[in-house]
């Protein structure tokens, strides 16, 4: 290599620590000892590196990175266990640095000063993100990675970011998600003077999505990825699931016709037909396809009574089970929003028309060529004109392209999974996308041997759930990336304290508080029961011999693939 090597404002010196790595849009180069600054200040102690990103040179320098011109705002040392709260005291020291990539992409990354595993993973956010939703990647942090978290471009819980704002619907939409692994590659090996030897993504719900949209459009940001729960439809997957089932659920008189008090009736005709399936009476249904059970079953003969359903509520329930349609009764989308047996309990929230309740904000605000505004009622919502015409900001959230190829070529690995009892984002539409892949990749051998689906049980949305929703995804994803071990079973466990415990944040406005997520290995007293959940499309069945809490007393039964619909 020559005595120095110019790479826009970044020089490469002779001796300097390099690192090189490939983004989507072109080759980034770093050389953690091209600032004297930074180089001399690593040697004084932990904390001198950390402060020495923000000395004038540095910042000049990352506003110069290639697709994600960054400003560092603030880089403080963080002393081991944080606050001393419950969420942090186990949390080691790193340097906590915020940042902002133009325009508008705020970003919180946390580099462990002393204890750095040489990894780095992003963690996804939620809903409408908006802050940093640093406990969900924690579990990553104590494992002494460097994790970072975006805001997606924009701050506070609202939809209202998007609203005449195509920028920020771009940002939000999957810009975000990779300037800020952009960004977060070039600060780590700055600071630590190497790049991370490998780097990796973990997120659900929104966070899905995002993960997704990165396996999709920008294959080289990470070498392995886990996806959870994603919500196929971004905008309009919401009214979807809150509005067409309560719509469908009104008479002519304007009164409900399935009620709340139905609900157990369902839901306990449905484990008495199913539930030992999977040869275990527990009520957790661990493969709800194999449940056949109809609610034309429950019909009254004769007059309405408490322990049957009228017609018209066996209609309700059989459309809450098939899910969303246009008013002719054709799909609206194919395994997108119907219900999976074993559910029922859950379906309370949606029996009702959202008029008044304000649901539909993603329609409100964020429609690219003519959103409504504030103004917009819930009752001016029309399905069969509405639904169609977000998908023009539907666009930007896409994330079903099956073509994960060149994700595939770079080595890339993906966990995916879903919860069967999710009733936010429906395992249908999960499945219905994986399968997708699998058709184009060309057979299951050839998916599976870098994509993997799991679905527990009982799993409600991300975690927790009456099967069991806590799964360790890092280390089965670190085994399959860096031990070439693909996943052939992951364990779910069913914890005893739910939901996790939690703090308000500092920052409010998003409304949830920072829950202290579960860390891996369990400690044994903190669950009490746990079963394997294996690739799709296999499933668990007890053995009928054995602690049933005990994993290794379940046997693996081999699926059928769906097919197209």
């Amino acid at each position: 290599m020559a005595a120095s090597e110019s790479w826009g404002s970044w020089t490469l010196t002779a001796g300097a620590a390099m690192a090189r790595f490939h983004t989507f849009g072109g080759v980034i180069a770093v050389i953690a000892g091209l600032i004297p600054n930074l180089a001399a200040a690593q040697g004084t102690g932990p904390g001198d590196s950390c402060k020495a990103l923000l000395s004038p040179d540095n910042r000049a320098a990352f506003e110069t990175i290639r697709h994600a011109p960054t400003n560092i705002l603030s880089a403080v040392v963080v002393p081991a266990g944080g606050d001393q709260s419950i969420v942090q005291r186990d949390l080691p020291e790193y340097c906590r640095v915020e940042g902002m990539i133009a325009p508008t992409v705020g970003f919180l990354l946390r580099m462990p000063t002393k204890t750095w595993n040489g990894k780095f993973m992003m963690g996804g956010c939620g809903g409408p993100c908006g802050n940093y939703l640093e406990d969900r990647i924690d579990p990553a942090l104590v494992r002494n990675y460097a994790v970072v978290t975006t805001d997606m471009g924009h701050k506070g819980g609202s939809r209202m970011y998007g609203y005449n704002n195509l920028p920020n619907l771009i940002d939000d939409g999957f810009r975000s998600t990779h300037v800020t692994a952009v960004a977060a590659k070039v600060i780590i090996a700055a600071h630590y003077g190497r790049k991370a030897e490998f780097n990796y993504y973990m997120g659900c719900s929104t966070g899905g999505r995002q993960g997704l949209q990165e396996a999709q459009r920008f294959p080289f940001d990470f070498d392995g990825i886990i996806a959870g729960a994603p919500p196929h439809a971004q905008i309009n997957f919401q009214p979807l699931i809150d509005e067409w089932v309560g719509r469908n659920n009104v008479d002519a008189d304007g009164k409900l016709i399935l009620t709340k008090d139905k609900l157990p009736l369902i839901h306990n005709a449905v484990l008495a037909a199913c539930d030992e399936i999977d040869g275990l009476k527990d009520g957790v249904l661990q493969h709800p396809p194999a449940c056949k059970w109809q609610p034309s079953e429950l019909l009254c003969k004769g007059r309405a009574r408490a322990d049957c359903l009228t017609a018209a509520q066996v209609e309700v329930a059989e459309k809450a089970y098939r899910g969303a349609t246009w008013s002719d009764g054709s799909p609206m989308f194919y395994g997108q929003s119907g219900r999976a047996r074993g559910t029922e309990l859950k379906w309370a929230s949606n029996l009702e028309p959202s008029t008044g309740r304000g649901v539909n904000s993603s329609l409100k605000y964020m429609d690219v060529f003519a959103a409504p505004g504030p103004e917009f009622a819930d009752a001016a919502f029309d399905i069969d004109r509405d639904v169609p015409e977000s998908q023009a900001t539907e666009m930007f959230y896409y994330h079903r392209n099956p073509d994960l190829r060149q994700f595939k070529a770079a080595g890339g690995k993906l966990i995916l999974f879903n919860g069967w009892d999710d009733d936010c984002c429906r395992a249908d539409a999960t499945i219905e996308y994986y399968e997708m892949v699998t058709r184009l990749m060309g057979g299951p051998e050839r998916t599976m041997d870098f994509a993997r689906l799991f679905l527990p049980a009982g799993m409600d949305h991300c975690r927790y759930g009456i099967g069991g929703g806590e799964v360790d995804w890092i280390t089965a994803l670190e085994n399959w990336v860096e031990k070439g071990q693909a996943p052939e079973q992951v364990i779910a466990h069913h914890m005893i304290e739910e939901p996790y415990p939690s703090v308000p944040r500092h920052i409010t406005d998003y409304g949830s508080p920072y829950t202290r997520m579960a860390r891996h290995p369990l400690p044994p007293e903190s669950y009490d029961r746990a079963h394997p959940v294996y690739p799709y499309p296999d499933w668990p069945r007890y053995a009928g011999q054995g602690d049933p809490a005990d994993p290794a007393n379940w046997r693996r039964v081999t699926g059928e693939w769906r097919g197209p619909e």
